[in-house]
């Protein structure tokens, strides 16, 4: 099994009964196939990992350091419970000390030597915290591939899906579902014993109280512990499995980052590099052992055809933007799905946010209409409120472009009075867009509590798009791990799919449609001018219901940001 990863979280439940730690782990799944009698499983995982200050930010490796340098801890702001970080840590413990019979472990990341010429061909902010962006690029792909040397059995998955527990949740999207993972304020033992000070003093549980002190014992202890957590956000995201010749792509592009990673370090190497002392050979020899080294030459005796299916019937292709090498496929695979459009195209994405594709959009609608063809395009966006102020100009410009400035309030406004004391043209309405054939939509997925009478507005939640998926006239798709930013399309390693299989572009276009609106839309090929309509009416029919307390119908609302926008970052 050879997996790549954004981070790995080997205390993650992946199926989870009642709550989020109720099941098996990933860590415990990984060495329970490593280590059987029975057919054991060699695992591969290579991870993004540049150096502490970027594991401190995102902790996207749970426990990598832990018991090594659990001083870095501190500069979390979620925190597990006890029993998942303990479980973390001892995890790469023995992982990076090579104590877990067949799982080998690697680390990678994009030498900042490659970050100018990625961007040469793009237009990037050039202000401090852009700068500060661009020394930290990231290997962003996620890929699973299984049983390679098996051409017969072998399978794989190209994914938006990181393999970190915050990410997990189930397609309905259940309000505060307690089975995504609680995060902590603090350490959770240091949490709890400041949660047991709450309310009245007792030596112990159960010493001389009665049943009412100890309930409201537990009231005050409870509250405490609640106001300094929180449940993780709902998570929506999509990933496909996938079978036949393009494994042997994926195979490449496994081997290749297995190449070009490297092991974890040794405790003594990571300890001179946190204290910017030299390292000498003696320190990066202490390092174990690899495992089957000859895998990767075996490989390559494998023939392309040997994953040929005999009951094959779609086109497969993978895409990469890997930086190392010079690659933006995935760039290409947008401009020429945008430029095919003929009635819709669908593009349900975590950051929306890249400029030269509403710009690429735009004109190839305007090269329809000046050919001759009049029939409406309908554009249909969903994405989160930016998680950072300093992504909010790069999507207001995407926004802006196609209609939508007054979706982004603070924005909005400074564009109308700029107009006015500059006498230039005022920001593009929708209709203005609308008149030339293009008819766009953009809107978030929210969910409430499912209860009775009136909804306070701590009640809603968004949920988060993690998604990367672009549908295009039922008739083509991409899912993979490339945002439509700055970032995916040039400077972080991303792998996609695209594929012109339109009975599986269909199915995906109407299970998402039917999980946002309850609606599929239109009848394959069918016309959308309906579907479209019903966007915009449930939307802002949700907006109203929320505003006045009521049960949201579906998940659909306009996007809409109201807050001044930070410097942009890359």
């Amino acid at each position: 099994m050879d997996i790549i990863t954004w981070g790995f979280d080997p205390g993650m439940v992946l199926v989870r009964g009642s709550s989020a730690e109720d099941g098996l782990r990933y860590g415990d799944l990984l060495k329970r196939i490593a280590t059987r009698k029975k057919n054991p499983v060699k695992v591969r995982l290579v991870v993004w990992h540049d150096d502490a200050a970027s594991h401190a930010q995102m902790n996207n490796n749970p426990g990598y350091y832990g018991i090594r340098f659990p001083l870095i801890n501190l500069a979390f702001k979620d925190f597990y419970s006890e029993h998942h970080q303990a479980y973390n840590d001892d995890w790469y413990r023995q992982v990076c000390a090579n104590e877990i019979p067949n799982i080998h472990f690697h680390v990678r990341d994009v030498p900042v030597s490659f970050v100018d010429q990625a961007l040469s061909d793009e237009s990037a902010p050039s202000n401090i915290k852009a700068m500060i962006a661009k020394k930290y690029p990231t290997h962003h792909q996620k890929m699973v591939l299984v049983d390679y040397e098996l051409p017969t059995l072998a399978k794989g998955y190209v994914m938006g899906h990181n393999s970190v527990t915050d990410f997990w949740d189930t397609r309905e999207h259940k309000f505060r579902d307690i089975r995504r993972e609680r995060f902590y304020a603090m350490d959770h033992i240091r949490l709890q014993k400041k949660a047991w000070k709450m309310g009245e003093q007792f030596d112990s549980v159960g010493s001389g109280m009665t049943e009412s002190q100890q309930l409201a014992k537990e009231r005050a202890v409870q509250s405490y512990i609640d106001a300094n957590s929180h449940v993780s956000k709902p998570f929506q995201d999509v990933s496909c499995r996938v079978r036949g010749p393009i494994l042997y792509d994926l195979n490449h592009n496994f081997s290749q980052a297995w190449e070009e990673s490297k092991r974890p370090s040794s405790f003594f190497r990571e300890l001179c590099r946190l204290a910017w002392l030299p390292r000498g050979k003696k320190i990066d020899g202490q390092l174990p052992e690899e495992m089957d080294v000859d895998f990767i030459a075996r490989r390559r005796a494998l023939t392309l055809e040997a994953f040929d299916l005999p009951d094959g019937r779609h086109n497969l292709q993978l895409l990469r933007t890997q930086p190392l090498h010079g690659e933006k496929s995935i760039k290409e695979c947008y401009a020429n799905l945008t430029r095919q459009m003929l009635h819709y195209i669908f593009i349900q994405n975590q950051y929306i946010q890249y400029q030269p594709w509403v710009e690429h959009l735009i004109e190839c609608s305007a090269r329809l209409r000046a050919a001759g063809y009049l029939n409406p395009i309908y554009v249909f966006i969903l994405t989160s409120t930016p998680e950072s102020d300093g992504m909010d100009r790069p999507t207001y410009d995407v926004a802006g472009s196609v209609g939508l400035s007054t979706q982004m309030r603070v924005e909005h406004e400074e564009a109308v009075a700029s107009a006015i004391k500059n006498g230039t043209q005022q920001p593009l309405a929708a209709e203005d867009l609308a008149a030339h054939g293009l008819r766009v939509f953009m809107g978030s997925l929210w969910t409430c509590a499912d209860q009775e009478g009136q909804l306070r507005s701590t009640d809603y939640e968004e949920i988060y798009i993690h998604a990367k998926v672009a549908i295009v006239d039922d008739a083509a798709f991409t899912i993979g791990s490339a945002n439509l930013n700055l970032r995916s399309m040039a400077l972080d390693s991303e792998l996609n799919v695209i594929s012109d299989a339109f009975d599986v572009a269909y199915k995906l276009r109407a299970d998402l449609f039917t999980q946002c609106v309850q609606d599929p839309g239109a009848q394959q090929f069918g016309d959308m001018a309906h579907t479209f309509k019903l966007w915009r009416e449930l939307a802002l029919k949700n907006f109203r219901t929320k505003q006045s307390g009521g049960k949201l119908t579906g998940q659909l609302l306009p996007f809409y940001v109201d807050r001044k926008p930070g410097l942009p970052v890359v």
